[in-house]
Protein backbone atom coordinates (compact mmCIF):
# COMPACT_ATOMS: atom_id res chain seq x y z
CA UNK A 1 0.00 0.00 0.00
CA UNK A 2 1.33 3.57 -0.76
CA UNK A 3 1.43 6.57 1.48
CA UNK A 4 1.29 9.48 -0.08
CA UNK A 5 4.18 12.47 1.11
CA UNK A 6 1.48 14.44 1.67
CA UNK A 7 -0.31 12.42 3.99
CA UNK A 8 2.81 11.51 5.51
CA UNK A 9 3.95 14.87 6.24
CA UNK A 10 0.46 16.08 8.00
CA UNK A 11 1.00 12.93 10.46
CA UNK A 12 4.46 13.81 11.39
CA UNK A 13 3.60 17.61 11.44
CA UNK A 14 1.09 16.87 14.11
CA UNK A 15 2.98 14.44 16.00
CA UNK A 16 5.94 16.62 16.88
CA UNK A 17 3.12 19.69 17.75
CA UNK A 18 1.61 16.79 20.41
CA UNK A 19 5.00 16.34 21.75
CA UNK A 20 5.97 19.53 21.83
CA UNK A 21 2.86 20.80 23.51
CA UNK A 22 3.35 17.62 26.41
CA UNK A 23 6.92 18.96 26.50
CA UNK A 24 5.61 22.49 27.45
CA UNK A 25 3.39 21.46 29.57
CA UNK A 26 5.93 19.35 31.65
CA UNK A 27 8.20 22.37 31.03
CA UNK A 28 5.69 24.87 32.51
CA UNK A 29 4.87 22.25 35.70
CA UNK A 30 8.29 22.06 36.43
CA UNK A 31 8.78 25.90 36.88
CA UNK A 32 5.91 25.87 38.63
CA UNK A 33 7.12 23.79 41.21
CA UNK A 34 10.35 25.24 41.28
CA UNK A 35 8.08 28.71 42.21
CA UNK A 36 8.44 29.54 46.02
CA UNK A 37 5.60 29.52 47.67
CA UNK A 38 3.57 32.46 48.00
CA UNK A 39 3.92 35.20 50.93
CA UNK A 40 0.52 36.57 52.33
CA UNK A 41 0.03 39.70 54.40
CA UNK A 42 -1.49 40.80 57.18
CA UNK A 43 -5.29 40.96 57.26
CA UNK A 44 -5.32 43.10 60.79
CA UNK A 45 -2.21 45.24 61.01
CA UNK A 46 -2.32 47.18 63.81
CA UNK A 47 -0.69 45.76 66.64
CA UNK A 48 2.13 47.65 66.26
CA UNK A 49 2.89 49.97 69.63
CA UNK A 50 0.22 48.54 71.19
CA UNK A 51 -0.75 46.47 74.87
CA UNK A 52 -3.01 43.35 73.28
CA UNK A 53 -4.69 40.22 75.29
CA UNK A 54 -6.23 37.52 73.61
CA UNK A 55 -9.47 36.83 75.33
CA UNK A 56 -11.22 33.34 74.59
CA UNK A 57 -14.40 31.95 75.10
CA UNK A 58 -16.28 28.70 75.01
CA UNK A 59 -19.61 27.72 75.91
CA UNK A 60 -20.44 25.93 79.40
CA UNK A 61 -20.63 22.26 77.74
CA UNK A 62 -17.35 22.64 76.16
CA UNK A 63 -15.58 24.00 79.24
CA UNK A 64 -16.87 21.59 81.05
CA UNK A 65 -15.87 18.45 78.75
CA UNK A 66 -12.30 20.82 77.78
CA UNK A 67 -11.66 22.48 81.00
CA UNK A 68 -8.44 23.89 80.00
CA UNK A 69 -9.28 24.72 76.68
CA UNK A 70 -9.51 28.67 77.21
CA UNK A 71 -5.97 28.91 79.11
CA UNK A 72 -4.39 26.42 76.51
CA UNK A 73 -5.58 28.40 73.42
CA UNK A 74 -5.02 32.07 74.95
CA UNK A 75 -1.86 31.18 76.46
CA UNK A 76 -0.27 29.32 72.73
CA UNK A 77 -1.83 32.49 70.89
CA UNK A 78 -0.41 34.82 72.75
CA UNK A 79 3.19 33.03 73.09
CA UNK A 80 3.68 32.65 69.47
CA UNK A 81 2.44 36.64 69.15
CA UNK A 82 5.34 37.56 71.74
CA UNK A 83 7.59 35.64 70.64
CA UNK A 84 7.56 36.76 66.76
CA UNK A 85 7.45 40.58 68.53
CA UNK A 86 10.55 39.81 70.35
CA UNK A 87 12.42 38.25 67.48
CA UNK A 88 15.48 40.45 66.16
CA UNK A 89 13.93 40.37 62.52
CA UNK A 90 10.35 40.78 64.00
CA UNK A 91 7.42 41.98 61.70
CA UNK A 92 6.75 45.28 61.31
CA UNK A 93 3.11 44.69 61.96
CA UNK A 94 4.66 43.65 66.01
CA UNK A 95 7.04 46.62 66.62
CA UNK A 96 6.79 47.67 70.08
CA UNK A 97 3.62 44.87 71.39
CA UNK A 98 2.99 43.74 74.46
CA UNK A 99 1.32 40.61 75.48
CA UNK A 100 -0.93 40.27 78.49
CA UNK A 101 -0.50 36.81 79.69
CA UNK A 102 -3.09 34.83 79.35
CA UNK A 103 -3.23 33.51 82.65
CA UNK A 104 -4.13 36.43 84.16
CA UNK A 105 -7.18 37.21 81.18
CA UNK A 106 -8.44 33.72 82.36
CA UNK A 107 -8.54 34.94 85.90
CA UNK A 108 -10.52 37.62 84.93
CA UNK A 109 -13.03 35.58 83.14
CA UNK A 110 -13.01 33.01 86.17
CA UNK A 111 -13.55 36.02 88.72
CA UNK A 112 -16.20 37.70 86.46
CA UNK A 113 -18.66 34.94 85.21
CA UNK A 114 -21.19 37.67 83.98
CA UNK A 115 -18.95 38.85 81.13
CA UNK A 116 -19.63 35.85 79.21
CA UNK A 117 -22.75 37.05 78.67
CA UNK A 118 -21.85 40.62 78.38
CA UNK A 119 -20.59 42.44 74.78
CA UNK A 120 -17.01 41.92 74.45
CA UNK A 121 -17.23 45.35 73.18
CA UNK A 122 -19.08 46.27 77.20
CA UNK A 123 -15.93 44.01 78.52
CA UNK A 124 -12.89 44.93 76.94
CA UNK A 125 -12.19 48.76 78.46
CA UNK A 126 -12.04 46.53 81.64
CA UNK A 127 -8.84 45.12 80.92
CA UNK A 128 -6.93 48.26 80.62
CA UNK A 129 -5.57 47.18 77.00
CA UNK A 130 -5.60 48.99 73.76
CA UNK A 131 -5.96 45.63 71.66
CA UNK A 132 -8.61 42.57 72.57
CA UNK A 133 -8.18 39.45 70.23
CA UNK A 134 -10.95 37.45 70.88
CA UNK A 135 -11.79 34.13 70.15
CA UNK A 136 -15.21 32.58 70.05
CA UNK A 137 -14.91 28.71 69.77
CA UNK A 138 -17.92 26.96 67.88
CA UNK A 139 -17.07 23.73 68.19
CA UNK A 140 -14.13 21.86 69.06
CA UNK A 141 -13.58 17.89 68.66
CA UNK A 142 -10.69 15.25 69.00
CA UNK A 143 -12.84 12.40 67.36
CA UNK A 144 -15.22 12.51 64.70
CA UNK A 145 -18.70 12.10 65.86
CA UNK A 146 -19.60 9.40 63.12
CA UNK A 147 -16.60 7.33 64.38
CA UNK A 148 -15.85 8.02 68.03
CA UNK A 149 -13.14 5.13 68.24
CA UNK A 150 -10.80 7.28 65.57
CA UNK A 151 -9.40 10.34 65.68
CA UNK A 152 -9.19 13.73 63.89
CA UNK A 153 -9.63 16.90 65.68
CA UNK A 154 -11.42 20.04 64.41
CA UNK A 155 -11.66 23.43 65.99
CA UNK A 156 -13.68 25.96 64.54
CA UNK A 157 -14.13 29.53 65.78
CA UNK A 158 -15.07 33.59 65.09
CA UNK A 159 -12.15 35.74 65.67
CA UNK A 160 -12.15 39.60 66.33
CA UNK A 161 -10.07 42.31 67.20
CA UNK A 162 -11.69 44.95 69.40
CA UNK A 163 -10.05 48.35 69.52
CA UNK A 164 -10.28 50.65 72.88
CA UNK A 165 -9.55 54.11 73.19
CA UNK A 166 -10.59 56.91 75.80
CA UNK A 167 -12.50 54.18 77.46
CA UNK A 168 -14.22 53.42 74.33
CA UNK A 169 -14.07 49.93 72.57
CA UNK A 170 -15.35 49.11 68.73
CA UNK A 171 -14.80 45.65 66.95
CA UNK A 172 -12.77 46.52 63.53
CA UNK A 173 -11.95 43.19 62.93
CA UNK A 174 -13.71 39.57 62.22
CA UNK A 175 -13.21 36.60 60.83
CA UNK A 176 -16.06 34.51 61.51
CA UNK A 177 -14.53 30.82 60.54
CA UNK A 178 -11.55 30.26 60.96
CA UNK A 179 -11.41 25.91 60.82
CA UNK A 180 -8.44 23.41 61.22
CA UNK A 181 -8.42 19.96 60.77
CA UNK A 182 -5.49 17.44 62.42
CA UNK A 183 -4.31 15.78 60.76
CA UNK A 184 -5.06 18.19 57.52
CA UNK A 185 -4.80 15.75 54.76
CA UNK A 186 -6.19 12.20 56.88
CA UNK A 187 -9.07 10.65 56.19
CA UNK A 188 -12.58 12.41 57.24
CA UNK A 189 -13.42 9.66 59.35
CA UNK A 190 -10.41 9.52 61.36
CA UNK A 191 -7.43 7.52 61.86
CA UNK A 192 -6.74 5.16 65.01
CA UNK A 193 -3.51 5.06 67.61
CA UNK A 194 -3.22 8.80 67.49
CA UNK A 195 -4.91 9.30 71.04
CA UNK A 196 -6.83 12.40 72.30
CA UNK A 197 -3.72 14.06 74.29
CA UNK A 198 -1.60 14.28 70.67
CA UNK A 199 -4.83 15.08 68.92
CA UNK A 200 -5.96 17.80 71.47
CA UNK A 201 -2.37 19.61 71.22
CA UNK A 202 -1.97 19.50 67.32
CA UNK A 203 -5.48 20.79 66.78
CA UNK A 204 -4.95 23.73 69.12
CA UNK A 205 -1.32 24.26 67.64
CA UNK A 206 -2.51 24.73 64.02
CA UNK A 207 -5.72 26.96 64.82
CA UNK A 208 -2.73 28.80 66.74
CA UNK A 209 -0.91 29.28 63.77
CA UNK A 210 -3.90 30.08 61.78
CA UNK A 211 -4.84 32.95 64.42
CA UNK A 212 -1.53 34.28 64.25
CA UNK A 213 -1.38 34.61 60.69
CA UNK A 214 -4.35 37.10 60.44
CA UNK A 215 -2.03 39.37 62.02
CA UNK A 216 1.82 38.88 60.58
CA UNK A 217 2.96 38.47 57.00
CA UNK A 218 3.28 34.35 56.10
CA UNK A 219 4.22 32.06 53.72
CA UNK A 220 0.84 30.47 52.21
CA UNK A 221 2.14 26.99 50.88
CA UNK A 222 0.84 25.95 47.14
CA UNK A 223 -1.53 23.43 47.28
Amino acid sequence: MRISSRGFWVRYSTSLLFAALACGCAVFGLIGHAMPDPTVDARYKSLAKQKVAVMVWTDRAMSYDWPTLQLDLSRGIQSRLQELAQKKDHPKELEGTRLVAAESVVRYQQDHPESDVEAVTDVAPRLTVDRLIYIEVQQFSTRPEESLELYRGSLTANVKVIEIANGKAKQVFEDPSVRVVWPPKGPEEGSPGLGDADTYERTLGAFTTEVVNEFVPHVQPRE
